[in-house]
């Protein structure tokens, strides 16, 4: 199950995102990451969990 989660703010919220997602839970089943708009534009880090021991089934 793939999962979706977003914070606006004014201030730095990296960590917000980071730990306001329940990570393991919303990841998706072979793709995860994150991603964070600042004023360089878009930053992402997608990571390859296929052969994660938390990747659910």
């Amino acid at each position: 199950m793939g999962g979706l989660f977003g914070v606006v703010s004014k201030e730095n919220c990296v960590l917000d995102v980071f730990f306001g997602t329940d990570y393991h839970s919303h990841l998706g089943t072979r793709r995860g990451g994150m991603v964070m708009h600042g004023e360089d534009g878009f930053t992402r880090g997608i990571h390859n969990i296929e052969n994660s021991p938390f990747r659910t089934k």
